[in-house]
């Protein structure tokens, strides 16, 4: 019977949550834990039990490749890295912004976890992940007319692709190389 908190499965530890979410989850972290969110309104902890041992095969699969894939402890950016970043994104942003008739909009640097930058249309305000500093000057340009673009489309529908590919028509390849952070330009 699991609890909220941490437990033990099969010798797998599994963090059991109660959230206020739509539906039980199940994901497995980098460190091969086992994630349990269970809908606080609707579910209980033991319907959640059953959900996880329904799907505890991909668990155990899913935990195996991940534990298999080599560290990818990422080193921050050095102060250089960071300054070079900066005057690059002063220059892209400047042009960029010119370019697009979208004067006034600020950016900020900040340390993120999952995402390369994002924009806050309202506020006119853009905030860039630090990590932009290890990529090259093309995969960095790519995320500064994505967020520019979300000033004129706020979300990811047809308007903003179509956008995209009228200001960066290789923009998908850009993408994948930095998603993949295949940085060797």
């Amino acid at each position: 019977m699991l609890r909220s908190g941490l437990n033990s499965l099969d010798g797998i530890p599994v963090v059991v949550e109660r959230k206020r979410i739509r539906r039980i989850n199940v994901r497995v972290d980098a460190e091969g834990r086992v994630h349990l969110s269970v809908p606080v309104r609707w579910a209980t902890i033991a319907e959640g039990e059953a959900f996880l041992r329904a799907n505890w095969k991909w668990c155990v699969e899913t935990r195996a490749k991940v534990l298999a894939r080599p560290s990818s402890v990422r080193t921050p950016p050095t102060a250089e890295q960071l300054a070079a970043l900066g005057a690059l994104l002063d220059e892209l942003n400047a042009a960029w912004a010119d370019r697009l008739a979208e004067p006034g909009v600020t950016w900020k640097l900040r340390r993120m976890k999952s995402l390369w930058g994002s924009c806050h249309w309202r506020r006119r305000r853009i905030t860039y992940n630090t990590e932009l500093a290890l990529a090259p000057r093309e995969l960095v340009e790519y995320v500064v007319v994505h967020e520019l673009t979300h000033l004129q489309a706020h979300d990811h529908g047809p308007r903003f692709h179509a956008l995209m590919d009228e200001r960066l028509p290789d923009w998908a390849a850009r993408r994948r190389r930095l998603n993949k952070r295949e940085f060797s330009a």
